[in-house]
């Protein structure tokens, strides 16, 4: 509990609350301030029959600033979230949202099309459409004679 709180919390919303700051308090980004890259992106990666789907969490980011890359096994993804500047700011009354570096690379289950790959950006999450490589099935192979 935070010894600066003037109450307890009373409720159940109000202790799940609590606890989540608390996680959040022990996030990467701030038990190991030294790390070039840690800002963790909350991300989702879904499969279909024809290609993978990343959906990444990327709230305050601009679009401009991100970086895709891909290739056949993993689509890598880098940008930053600036802290912005509020002017004649006297005292910090909370702190919750992280700010910093962020990269992530994530791992495929299969080849993917890199040149085909898709991205849009829209309401703070970035979508990213990697279609499967087509691989052969089974090819008939004929026999020549002597």
């Amino acid at each position: 509990m935070d010894p600066f709180k003037k109450q307890r919390p009373s409720t159940f919303d109000e202790i799940e609350r609590e606890f989540g700051r608390m996680l959040r308090n022990m996030t990467a980004h701030r038990m190991y301030p030294f790390l070039k890259e840690n800002l963790v992106t909350p991300t989702d990666v879904y499969e279909t029959a024809t290609e993978f789907i990343v959906y990444m969490e990327i709230p305050g980011i601009d679009p401009d600033k991100i970086s895709v890359l891909v290739n056949t096994a993993s689509v890598t993804v880098s940008g930053e979230r600036v802290r912005p500047d509020f002017n004649h700011t006297t005292c910090i009354q909370q702190l919750e949202v992280e700010y910093g570096k962020f990269k992530r690379t994530i791992p495929l289950a299969g080849p993917v099309e890199a040149e085909s790959t898709s991205s849009t950006c829209k309401n703070g999450y970035l979508l990213i459409r990697l279609p499967k490589k087509k691989i052969p099935g089974q090819v008939k192979i004929t026999i020549k004679g002597e």
